[in-house]
C-alpha cells in the first residue's frame, strides 16, 4: 500500500532543502564547542569561548578571528588545527620595549603631522629616584628619575626622531608607548610592536587567550597573536608571524619546526622554551633578537644516579651561566644537583640559540670521588643532559683468595712460615691495603701484611705466624676494610677472606736425664779441666821461687862488691912491729 506525503509535510521539506547550510563559526557567546569532525571557518569572526577538536577531527581557520580574552583552542591528541591565510587574533595586548639595557636606542617617525609638535614616552614605572636613568633626543637630555613619563619638543614634519637612554639602574623598565601631540591638542599614539628599536627587546606582559596542542598544529600564511601556545604534540610555523605569542612552551615530547617565520615580542627572554628531549627545526626564520634568545632546551631538573653514597661532587659549567660548585650525594648515592624552579631556570638550560642566531651548548662536567686510606677514587664525566643521568664510579673489588701455611704442623712459641694469595679483580688501582688474620673470632698474631694492586693484578705476600699455645688452628686472612668505604662494602671487598689447612702447634719435647756416658765425658772434662789448671798453678809457684832466689843472690853479690869499694889502703898497712 503506497502512503501519501502529506502537503504539509512537503512543504517543510521544501524550504528546508531550499534555506542556505549554515557556515562553520566559533562560539560567541562564552560557551564550549566541540569538534568531532573536519571543520573550516572561512569568514572573519569574533570568538568568544572555549573550542576542542578531539581525536581524529581537524579545525580549518581560513579567516581572521579575533579572539576574546580568556578564549581557548584544544587539539587532543589525534586531533589538528590547521591555520592556512588566516590568522588569530588577540583583542587586548599589553607590550612594552625594555629600555634600561645598555644601548637603547628607539626610532620613531610619526609622519608628517606639523613643524613642530610634543613627543610623550609612556614608562611602566615610576624610576627610583635615586637611580640613574637619561633619556636623549638630539642635544636635549631629561633626567627621568623619580618619573614615569617624560616630554621632548621635537619636529614631526617627517622627521625620524632618534631617542637614547643611558641608565644605571637594574630594574626592566619598559616604553608603553609613544604619543605626538600637535595642533591645539591633536594626538597620535605609536605602541611599542609598531616602534623601531634596536637593543631594546620587545615583550609582551600577558597573553589573550590559550592554544593548547596536545595533537597537531600547522600555522601556514598566516598570524598568531598574543596567543599563550602550549605544545605536546606537532608545532610547525611556515611562512607565519607570531606577535606576542612568545615564549612557545614546547612539552619533551613534542615537535617545533620554524621555517621562514617571524616572531617578535616575547613574554620571557626566550622565544620558544624546549623542556627536556623536545626536538626542534629552526630555518631561515627571525626572532625577537637582542638579549632574548631564539629558543633554549630547559631541563625539568638535573638528577643524578651513582653508586657512590655520600660521594663527593664537584660540578663545572653547569647551565647557561657556566655555574660551579660542590655537593654529596644521599645515602643512596643519588642527588637532585638542580632542582625545578625559577630561580634555577639558568642552572638547567643546557642548549640555546641566542638571538643573532648562534646556537651554544653547555661545556659542563661533574667529578665524582671518595677518598679512603686505599687511595682517592675518582672520575669525570660529561654532565647528563637529560633530567636524570647515571654515572658508575669505577672502583677495586679486593679479595683474599688462599691462605697457604707451609706446614701443617708447628712448634708452640715458634713460628710457621706461609703466602697469602690476594686479587684485584676490580676496575680501579688500590694501595695500602692491610690484610688481618684471624683464628676464629680473635686475630693471630703475624707479620704486617700490606699490599697494593692494580686493576686486575693478583699477589702472593709472605707471612710468618706465631702461636702460643698448642691445639689446632685454622688461619683465617681477610682485607681490612676502611670506615671510609663502608658504606660501598659489598662493591670493593670480599669480607669472607680464605681459610687455611689446619695446623696442629705442639710444644717443644723436654730431655729429663742425660746418658751415663755424656756425664763421664763431663766428669773427665772437668778432672782434665783441674789438672790443667794445678799444673799451671804449680808452674807459676816455681817461677816465682826461681825468682826470688836470683834476686837474693844478686843481693849477696852487691854487699860484698860495696865492702870491697868501702875497703882503705891503710887496710893493707902491716901490722906495727912493736
Amino acid at each position: 500500500m503506497r502512503t501519501r506525503l502529506h502537503p504539509v509535510a512537503l512543504l517543510l521539506s521544501l524550504l528546508l532543502l531550499s534555506a542556505p547550510l549554515a557556515a562553520a563559526a566559533p562560539p560567541t557567546g562564552g560557551d564550549s564547542n566541540t569538534i568531532t569532525a573536519s571543520e573550516t571557518w572561512t569568514e572573519d569572526a569574533h570568538m568568544n569561548g572555549h573550542v576542542v577538536v578531539t581525536d581524529g577531527a581537524t579545525l580549518n581557520v581560513n579567516a581572521n578571528i579575533t579572539m576574546e580574552t580568556g578564549s581557548s583552542i584544544t587539539v587532543q591528541d589525534g586531533g589538528q588545527l590547521i591555520v592556512t591565510n588566516g590568522a588569530l587574533l588577540s583583542d587586548d595586548l599589553n607590550a612594552g620595549l625594555m629600555v634600561n639595557s645598555m644601548f637603547a636606542t628607539l626610532t620613531i617617525n610619526f609622519g608628517d603631522l606639523a613643524d613642530e609638535g610634543v613627543l610623550q614616552l609612556k614608562l611602566d614605572h615610576t624610576i627610583d629616584a635615586n637611580s640613574k636613568m637619561n633619556i636623549t633626543i638630539g642635544d636635549e637630555t631629561v633626567n627621568a628619575s623619580g618619573l614615569d613619563m617624560v616630554s621632548f619638543d621635537v619636529p614631526l614634519n617627517d622627521t625620524d626622531l632618534v631617542i637614547t637612554f643611558d641608565s644605571y639602574y637594574f630594574t626592566p623598565t619598559y616604553v608603553l608607548w609613544a604619543k605626538a601631540i600637535y595642533g591645539g591638542g591633536n594626538t597620535e599614539t605609536l605602541l611599542p610592536q609598531d616602534i623601531e628599536a634596536a637593543d631594546a627587546p620587545l615583550y609582551w606582559f600577558q597573553s589573550g587567550f590559550d592554544i593548547h596542542a596536545h595533537g597537531d598544529m600547522t600555522v601556514t600564511s598566516s598570524t598568531i597573536s598574543g596567543a599563550n601556545i602550549h605544545c605536546e604534540g606537532l608545532c610547525q610555523f611556515d611562512n607565519a608571524e607570531l606577535v606576542g605569542s612568545a615564549p612557545v612552551e614546547a612539552a619533551a615530547t613534542s615537535s617545533v619546526a620554524v621555517l621562514n617565520s617571524i616572531i617578535s615580542g616575547s613574554r620571557s627572554d626566550e622565544d620558544i622554551i624546549l623542556h627536556d628531549q623536545a626536538q626542534i627545526t629552526y630555518t631561515n626564520s627571525q626572532g625577537t633578537g637582542g638579549t632574548t634568545d631564539a629558543w633554549v632546551r630547559l631541563l625539568s631538573q638535573r638528577s643524578l644516579s651513582t653508586n657512590i653514597p655520600n660521594g663527593s661532587l664537584d660540578l663545572y659549567d653547569i647551565g647557561y651561566r657556566a655555574n660551579d660548585w660542590n655537593d654529596l650525594t644521599d645515602e643512596n648515592g643519588n642527588i637532585v644537583f638542580v632542582e625545578a624552579g625559577a630561580t634555577n631556570e639558568w642552572k638547567r638550560m643546557i642548549e640555546w640559540m641566542d638571538g643573532d642566531g648562534v646556537v651554544h651548548q653547555e661545556d659542563a662536567s661533574i667529578t665524582l670521588s671518595i677518598t679512603s686510606s686505599w687511595g682517592t677514587f675518582s672520575q669525570t664525566i660529561d654532565a647528563p643532559t637529560t633530567a636524570e643521568g647515571s654515572m658508575e664510579l669505577a672502583l677495586p673489588y679486593v679479595a683474599v683468595t688462599s691462605v697457604s701455611p707451609e706446614s701443617t704442623t708447628a712448634v708452640a712459641n715458634k713460628s710457621v712460615s706461609g703466602m697469602v694469595s690476594v686479587s684485584n679483580t676490580g676496575d680501579a688501582d688500590v694501595s695500602g691495603v692491610s690484610i688481618w688474620c684471624y683464628n676464629g673470632d680473635e686475630v693471630v698474631d703475624t707479620t704486617q701484611i700490606v699490599v697494593s694492586l692494580t686493576a686486575g693484578e693478583s699477589k702472593d705476600v709472605p707471612f710468618t705466624w706465631y702461636m702460643y699455645e698448642a691445639g689446632d688452628a685454622m688461619l683465617t686472612c681477610k682485607p681490612l676494610l676502611p670506615s671510609a668505604l663502608n658504606g660501598i662494602s659489598t662493591l670493593v671487598v670480599d669480607t669472607t677472606g680464605a681459610d687455611s689447612e689446619i695446623v696442629t702447634w705442639e710444644y717443644e719435647e723436654e730431655i729429663e736425664e742425660f746418658p751415663l756416658i755424656i756425664w763421664i765425658v763431663v766428669a773427665l772434662g772437668f778432672g782434665g779441666l783441674a789438672l790443667v789448671i794445678a799444673t799451671q798453678a804449680r808452674k807459676q809457684t816455681m817461677a816465682k821461687s826461681y825468682t826470688a832466689y836470683e834476686e837474693a843472690e844478686e843481693e849477696t853479690d852487691d854487699e860484698e862488691v860495696d865492702e870491697e869499694k868501702t875497703s882503705s889502703i891503710y887496710d893493707m898497712k902491716p901490722e906495727s912491729e912493736d
